[in-house]
């Protein structure tokens, strides 16, 4: 399953954008269901904290390390963000709720704050980090809303975080995304931008959580 969600979200970043745009809709609606009810099969820092510290599961999750692989290396070898635009069901469940928003109620939001709040995924990155090495007892899970999707076993937390997150992507598109979540920060670092890419403040936050980790 895992195997033809990969190749469908290739031929959603590459195909034709005439085919692209009319399936659009029901892809997301698939990615939904299928990988956010379904397989729960969501990249999460929860997920990526849990295999540096025991180990990757290379027999008994091949569909998400497949998934792992290519979210990492599509976006460096083609400058594409496969994962966070035709893969992640939370994404999908953004922009889908955004169809409903009448303009009146889209927000903009001033330079300076979105500057400011552009910080937060690396801060939460930063509170990952420290869990990790030092095993604190805390559920990284709490922090991201992808066990929302698990309905059997999620927490409050959780719950909190993906409510939220719905909710501010009413008023202000891909809000989470954009604001919020520390995987696609993690995976925004190994993004290429070709010609334009240049040192910047990404590569300094990177470089201070190396040294943090050291």
């Amino acid at each position: 399953g895992m195997v033809a969600v990969v190749a469908r979200a290739g031929l959603m970043a590459f195909g034709r954008p005439a085919w692209r745009h009319r399936w659009k809709r029901p892809y997301q609606t698939a990615l939904i269901v299928y990988v956010g009810f379904i397989a729960g099969d969501l990249i999460a820092v929860k997920l990526l904290a849990g295999w540096t510290r025991s180990g990757i599961p290379w027999s008994t999750a091949p569909g998400l390390m497949l998934l792992v692989a290519a979210a990492l290396l599509v976006p460096w070898a083609t400058r594409l963000p496969l994962y966070c635009h035709h893969v992640c069901p939370h994404g999908a469940a953004q922009e889908l709720l955004s169809r409903f928003r009448p303009s009146r109620f889209q927000v903009t939001l001033s330079s300076g704050v979105v500057r400011g709040l552009e910080y937060l995924p690396a801060g939460l990155l930063l509170l990952t980090l420290i869990v990790a090495l030092l095993a604190l007892p805390l559920d990284l899970a709490g922090i991201e809303p992808f066990a929302a999707y698990g309905v059997r076993s999620v927490g409050w937390a959780t719950l909190a975080v993906a409510g939220a997150g719905l909710a501010a992507s009413f008023f202000v598109p891909q809000a989470y995304c954009r604001f919020g979540c520390p995987t696609g920060a993690v995976l925004n670092y190994v993004r290429t931008r070709g010609s334009t890419d240049r040192f910047a403040r990404r590569d300094v936050v990177a470089l201070l959580l190396v040294g943090l980790a050291v």
